[in-house]
């Protein structure tokens, strides 16, 4: 900095001595004046000039250095799993095997799937996860297969129990298990902490903020209709379940317009004589399994109202039971069978 500012006060100097005066003006004491007051001044603007312009620049640089520091995650970082242990990860994993579908879902949302080397056979989403290796389930783990892979991280769903955790930590194996939750706070909980473990907390954000501009456009094109009772089908037989007010599907369909008739109901648990009491307006089905087929011709279901005006509807239950981006999807599905004239 001294060397620059010196360099300055020469190069002015040299300039004003080269300058062609006439030697008359020299003898004027009052010019003589005017001409070091100037070449001061130069010097001085100069100075201040060359100042800010390395002050601004230092500030810049230490804004980006900060803000660097800020969105990088710093390890050892310290995670607490569903169980209450703490989880120390020494460094970025770049080895991660996943037995949870909504966690694998979020992987490649912000842009950490390459880092995926293994998975079970229901992460199968987004496409390419096809050329991820399969590695059994999480009541079927090929443990000889996982431990030759030397992951740094092997990622576990709610479902996942402590024996499962215990057994793998037998082998040397990292583990990290997130807990499900019940709203869509629950879903953001789960982007968070991945960007944070993965070292994209940027990218967690950013789908966070997308994920929640989708669902407010969604929520102001019904927000002023009428909203339809509604029953999402979980199953039935022996063992009635459905989207009971606890849940996080609850939440989805009070997003997309409706009044869920099983709000009053806890723990998914909800039997057919309700249903057929609250009589829905609109029912819900899987197009997997529980269709839209077999609901129709149900005892007690067959009878509803919804069933006999065309008003079942099967949808892809995968999107509503993984918490991550595509949840948005799921309240937009739901939000075009409630109001179909909003879309």
């Amino acid at each position: 900095m001294k060397k620059i500012l010196v360099a300055l006060m020469l190069g002015l100097l040299v300039l004003v001595g080269c300058s062609k005066v006439d030697k008359d003006v020299y003898t004027d004491s009052k010019v003589k004046e005017v001409v070091v007051q100037t070449t001061q001044e130069e010097v001085a603007n100069a100075v201040t000039e060359a100042t800010t312009e390395t002050t601004e620049a230092t500030v810049e640089a230490t804004t980006v250095a900060t803000t660097a520091s800020e969105t990088m995650t710093q390890y050892p970082l310290t995670m607490k799993d569903k169980f209450g242990n703490d989880i120390v990860i020494e460094s970025e994993p770049q080895k991660v095997i996943s037995f949870s579908p909504e966690l694998v879902e979020i992987m490649y949302a912000i842009d950490a799937g390459d880092k995926l080397i293994g998975r079970s056979q229901y992460c199968d989403y987004p496409a390419e996860t096809a050329n991820v290796p399969e590695m059994g389930d999480l009541f079927n783990l090929n443990i000889e297969t996982i431990v030759e892979t030397a992951p740094d991280l092997v990622l576990l769903s709610s479902m996942a129990g402590q024996e499962v955790v215990d057994m793998l930590i037998s082998k040397g194996i990292l583990v990290l298990t997130l807990d499900a939750d019940t709203d869509m706070e629950g879903v953001y909980t789960y982007v968070k902490a991945l960007g944070k473990v993965l070292n994209r907390v940027p990218e967690a954000e950013t789908l966070i903020i997308d994920m929640e501009i989708q669902i407010s456009q969604i929520e102001e094109k019904v927000k002023d209709l009428v909203k339809p009772s509604a029953y999402f089908i979980v199953g039935f037989g022996e063992y009635d379940s459905g989207a009971t007010g606890d849940t996080f599907i609850n939440q989805l369909m009070e997003l997309a317009g409706a009044t869920n008739v099983a709000a009053d109901g806890i723990n998914w648990m909800y039997s057919v004589e309700q249903v057929v009491e609250k009589d829905p307006q609109i029912l819900i089905c899987s197009k997997f399994w529980d269709t839209k087929s077999t609901v129709s011709s149900e005892e007690g279901y067959k009878d509803l109202t919804a069933v006999k005006e065309n008003r079942l509807y099967e949808v892809d239950e995968n999107i509503f039971f993984r918490q991550g981006p595509r949840m948005v999807e799921a309240i937009k599905v739901l939000a075009q069978i409630f109001h179909p004239e909003a879309f």
